[in-house]
């Protein structure tokens, strides 16, 4: 079953490539309050989704995690 019905890795493939790519505190989010790049790549750490890539689709997400600098912008865990 295909996520938020997005083209190519649903939510347990993008999953799974962020922990491939960054460990055990790789993660993925949505970020519902925007239209687009709603598609956010990143770590969590102390309570905090740090945002390394964000894109229209996970693919775009993680393409965008290659193209960043190393500072990430951080966002509060909802848990």
């Amino acid at each position: 079953m295909r996520s938020h019905g997005y083209l190519g890795l649903d939510a347990e493939e993008a999953i799974a490539e962020a922990k491939r790519r960054w460990g055990p505190s790789g993660a993925i989010s949505v970020a519902d309050q925007y239209a687009h790049s709603r598609c956010l790549v990143g770590e969590l750490r102390g309570g905090r989704f740090w945002i390394l890539g964000r894109g229209s689709n996970w693919e775009a997400a993680f393409a965008d995690s290659e193209a960043r600098p190393v500072r990430a912008s951080r966002r509060r865990a909802a848990h």
